[in-house]
């Protein structure tokens, strides 16, 4: 509870500076909505050539785009903020300060800074959602919402993991450019189904590098073709990839000898 607490203080402060510069921020989430929809023409001019894509078809791909925007926004929401500003607290020693306080650093770190800006993304996201749900593309029954809440859960964890495993890294390396751009190019892997891949690259995104759980599993579950077998494979994956990445997070924080050195 007491973490929330902190959590929540530090999230109304990150929205009272934001908001101080309104104009900006307002423009921000507009551009991102508009950063998405020109995403969704991309979608359009492939259907122009083809009717489908690796057995997607046009709704369908739609449906994966807005399953892909909607964990892409609540990641530079939540969590991408901190990422950046993480290698800047190793630098500048405000970590050390932050490591002598009695809270979990881990869940502190993860969430104490938040940014709005995409929730234009988030808006459209809705939106397209909600169009596929009106033209009955999306199978809306109790059994496909549970499996496409788990998968998102799912998806969420699979992020946060890496995010871990990324935040670690800074600790040791203490530099965040290239490690941030990590984020970029696993999300360039999900915007699209992973059968458009070869076998072996298939596979290797449904057991090793699990990406295939980040958008392609959860768009399956709300189109209502996704196996009871495959939501199961993804819960396992998730659970083993927040042990590692926590326990990594442990090694790396005892291991961490201060700014000082």
């Amino acid at each position: 509870m007491q973490q929330i607490k902190t959590i929540l203080i530090l999230w109304k402060a990150t929205i009272i500076q934001a908001m101080e510069y309104r104009v900006s921020f307002l423009f921000a989430i507009i551009a991102n909505f508009a950063d998405f929809s020109f995403g969704l023409l991309q979608y359009v001019v492939f259907f122009t050539a083809a009717k489908s894509i690796a057995g997607w078809n046009s709704d369908q791909i739609l449906t994966l785009y807005a399953v892909f925007m909607f964990i892409f926004a609540l990641h530079f929401i939540l969590l991408y903020p901190n990422l950046i500003e993480m290698g800047e607290m190793v630098n500048r020693g405000t970590l050390d300060l932050l490591l002598t306080k009695p809270v979990n650093s881990q869940i502190v770190l993860s969430l104490k800074k938040i940014s709005l800006e995409e929730l234009g993304s988030l808006a459209a996201s809705f939106f397209l959602l909600g169009w596929m749900a009106f033209k009955g593309v999306l199978v809306l029954n109790f059994y496909t919402l549970i499996q496409f809440g788990a998968a998102i859960i799912v998806s969420m964890v699979l992020v946060y993991s890496l995010f871990i495993l990324l935040m670690s890294l800074a600790v040791k390396l203490e530099k965040m450019e290239n490690l941030s751009q990590l984020m970029w190019s696993l999300f360039s892997f999900c915007r699209y189904p992973v059968e458009i891949y070869p076998g072996w690259l298939k596979h290797l995104f449904y057991s090793l590098f699990p990406i295939a759980f980040i958008s392609t599993v959860p768009a399956s579950a709300i189109l209502g073709n996704l196996s009871i077998e495959l939501s199961l494979l993804g819960v396992a994956l998730a659970f083993a990839a927040l042990i590692i990445s926590t326990r990594f997070w442990r090694y790396c924080i005892n291991s961490y000898t201060s700014a000082g050195g």
